[in-house]
């Protein structure tokens, strides 16, 4: 068992779960959340999250944490899935 996180940009005017879901609520294309790869468990955590919260939020493969952190921080995706080491 793992714990997985929620990692939003510090580019967001967000400071809870609620105002991430306020905010994503408000963009009509939804926001973009990254994984580390299609079909894993980062992934569902995040296809979890759109259908407990009715979200609009495209999933963003990469192959690894490297490339999703950089994007996030550069503002490409509002928010990544994560498994807590």
């Amino acid at each position: 068992d793992f714990p997985n996180v929620m990692v939003v940009s510090a580019a967001l005017p967000v400071q809870s779960v609620q105002d991430f879901i306020a905010y994503a609520r408000s963009r009509p294309q939804g926001v973009n959340f990254g994984s580390t790869g299609v079909g894993t468990s980062i992934h569902l955590t995040g296809e979890l999250f759109k259908l407990r919260t009715g979200l609009e939020m495209t999933h963003v493969p990469y192959r690894g944490a490297g490339g999703s952190s950089t994007d996030l921080r550069s503002g490409q995706i509002q928010v990544i899935f994560d498994n807590l080491p």
